[in-house]
């Protein structure tokens, strides 16, 4: 990580590669890069939100608990991604928890640095409000599917958002019951349809992954929010 090039990762980013050279320069000397372990809480509800985070290598949850127990996944957040932005922006504490899904790099920017660079680049305010409406779009997407889809289209949908962002394409690490809880049903149910799509051949089910074969079989199923045949 000490040789990290904190400049080209934010060249390469969406949000901050269209700043010019000299502020790049700026913020990749306000930047820390972190080394966080699968499994570990890089910060939980409530906390103070002080920090933005740019995911530079593997994957973060981010979720939320309910007063019984059970979690919900809100989403995932790849390399090239960012995340806590929200608490950032707003100074209140942070709405959800993060944490590691595989071993991560991540790049922290500090709000008190964040903050005057907003302000004085237009571009990147307009970049943070494209981020801000994907979510509140995703967040709408994932109620509307929880009320109108039934499982098999539900399941079918979110495998094949999870590949396409994946890298290799096709194949996401994930549990099936990390799956379930960003569809909103139990692992037994998610397992269950996932064994009938493995038996088709539409899917590979791996230690900790699924892989899809046929991506044009899933299409169908998300696409016409159809029962599957073989329940």
């Amino acid at each position: 990580m000490a040789a990290f090039d904190k400049r080209a990762v934010f060249r390469d980013h969406p949000l901050f590669g269209v700043l010019s050279a000299e502020v790049i320069a700026r913020l990749a000397s306000y930047a820390h890069t972190k080394a966080v372990p699968a499994g570990s809480t890089i910060f939980a509800k409530g906390d103070a939100g002080n920090s933005l985070f740019a995911v530079c290598a593997g994957t973060v949850k981010v979720s939320n608990q309910s007063p019984d127990g059970k979690d919900a996944i809100f989403n995932l957040i790849n390399a090239g991604e960012i995340f806590g932005e929200i608490a950032l922006l707003d100074g209140q504490p942070r709405t959800a928890d993060a944490r590691a899904l595989t071993d991560c790099e991540l790049m922290v920017i500090e709000r008190r640095d964040f903050i005057p660079l907003v302000k004085s680049e237009p571009d990147i305010a307009l970049k943070l409000i494209e981020v801000l409406c994907g979510r509140l779009r995703r967040t709408s997407e994932q109620v509307e599917d929880v009320l109108f889809l039934d499982l098999a289209a539900r399941l079918a949908k979110t495998l094949l958002s999870l590949t396409k962002r994946s890298q290799p394409a096709g194949r996401v690490k994930i549990t099936q019951r990390e799956i379930g809880q960003i569809i909103g049903t139990s692992r037994e149910s998610t397992n269950k349809q996932l064994r009938i799509w493995e038996e088709y051949k539409w899917i590979r089910l791996e230690r900790g992954g699924v892989v899809v074969l046929a991506a044009d079989k899933l299409a169908e199923i998300a696409e016409e929010g159809a029962d599957d045949p073989g329940l």
